[in-house]
């Protein structure tokens, strides 16, 4: 019977074996006895003393990552000055920075590129080739600072990498063409041309490019027809790489050497209109004479002549109208001031071959007739160097031509880079005369002096 009454009081009083337990464990928690209590304590106690270590360590690898950013804080500030087209600003601050956290590559990088913005690219480049172009930025930099310099195969590398990274960047394609044309690579540069023509917004001065390009490979047809697209589109021919003057000019020269004399007359009238010149008025005389109006074309030579009294071509449309008045001796005077002058082409000489002789001088006669012929014969070399550059650019002629060009054009650093490969004991004569002048700052060889049997 007691056990009975000590199940109903406990019964009676709520508390059941779970509860109990329950109740029990609860205790436990709250006192932190027993063996369960003793073990949270120490992970709480771990925890606590590994906060105490990583809270220091993520200080200072915070640290490690501010203080560069903070202390390169002027580097940012100049290239936004820099970007902003402060460039005299961007190197005060590059200058400062480099006074007080020394010369760093990434300081002296982008000292190079505001360099180069400041019109000093021989200094650009030394601090380029210090430190490397690891960025596009920098290959850009370097590449307008080869440019500058003319320095067109060390340009031409770097530019067609830009390129390939960047094919939708209209600077770089114009620079990539005008450098490969420098080098003679008109095929290659007219392609950089035709890719810059397709791009938004540039077709206009895309086609001017070509039109350039044709023009100085001496292809007046597909010049013409370049230009032609180029007024269909910009009919004032406005904002281009020239002037509404020196397009017309060009035009107009161009449509007069394919045998459009009346077209051409009205382009150069537009030239003329446009920024009177005596090359542009010396064309529209030429025009007008093909035209058959002999009395325009004298006034429009003589107004070139009051522009500019040694304009060559000018006085031999004047000289050739006196002589067709038999005025020889007022046709002599005209071309006598043009005798000495450099450049002289062998149809001034051969004027003045035939004048001498109608005026009873057959010395000077003999006299020009030697000298029309070597300038002929310097005019068939030239003709004949300028093929094989266009044809065969990356054969051994086709790179001696071009080094004697870029020599003729005062590059004489590029022309000795280009011809050094092929200067052996055996070499052609043309080669070693060419190297003895590089080396030597002696005249340079005719172009008559080359053989004109390589293609």
């Amino acid at each position: 019977m007691s056990g009975e009454r000590r199940r109903r009081r406990s019964s009676s009083s709520g508390d059941s074996p779970e509860s109990s337990r329950a109740r029990g464990e609860g205790e436990r928690r709250r006192s932190g006895g027993g063996s369960g209590g003793s073990g949270g304590g120490r992970r709480r106690r771990r925890g606590r003393r590994m906060l105490l270590w990583l809270v220091p360590l993520a200080l200072g690898v915070l640290s490690l990552l501010l203080i560069p950013w903070w202390n390169e804080r002027g580097l940012r500030v100049a290239e936004w000055q820099l970007e902003s087209g402060d460039a005299a600003g961007a190197l005060a601050t590059v200058d400062e920075y480099a006074a007080t956290q020394g010369g760093t590559e990434a300081a002296l990088a982008l000292k190079a590129r505001v360099l180069v913005k400041l019109g000093q690219p021989a200094e650009a480049l030394r601090l380029i080739e210090r430190v490397g172009a690891a960025s596009v930025p920098e290959m850009r930099a370097y590449a307008q600072a080869s440019l500058m310099l003319q320095r067109w195969t060390s340009a031409l590398p770097v530019l067609e990498h830009l390129v390939k990274m960047e094919p939708g960047d209209g600077d770089l394609l114009h620079e990539l063409s005008a450098c490969r044309a420098r080098l003679g690579r008109y095929d290659e540069s007219i392609e950089a041309a035709v890719q810059f023509s397709k791009l938004p917004g540039n077709e206009a001065r895309g086609y001017t490019l070509i039109g350039l390009l044709e023009r100085d490979r001496g292809n007046n047809q597909k010049c013409a027809e370049a230009w032609r697209r180029v007024l269909e589109l910009r009919p004032d021919a406005k904002d281009l790489q020239v002037s509404a003057a020196e397009f017309f000019q060009e035009y107009g020269k161009a449509l007069l050497l394919t045998g459009d004399a009346s077209q051409a007359e009205s382009a150069l009238v537009r030239g003329v209109s446009a920024g009177e010149s005596a090359a542009a008025l010396a064309w529209l005389g030429k025009a007008q004479q093909q035209l058959g109006r002999r009395q325009d074309s004298e006034r429009t030579w003589l107004r070139a002549v009051e522009l500019e009294p040694l304009n060559a071509m000018a006085l031999e449309g004047l000289a050739e109208l006196l002589m067709q008045r038999q005025d020889f001796a007022g046709a002599l005077a005209r071309l006598q001031p043009l005798e000495e002058q450099p450049g002289l082409k062998s149809s001034t000489g051969f004027l003045l071959q035939r004048l001498y002789g109608l005026v009873n001088q057959p010395e000077k006669a003999a006299e020009w007739k030697q000298r029309t012929e070597k300038l002929r014969r310097a005019e068939d070399g030239l003709v004949h160097m300028e093929q094989v550059i266009v044809s065969s650019p990356d054969t051994m002629w086709g790179r001696v031509y071009q080094a004697w060009y870029l020599a003729e054009q005062d590059n004489r650093e590029q022309a000795r880079e280009l011809l050094s490969p092929f200067v052996k004991e055996d070499a052609e004569p043309f080669i070693l005369k060419l190297w003895a002048a590089l080396r030597d700052g002696t005249p340079l060889p005719g172009p008559e002096e080359g053989p004109l049997d390589v293609f």
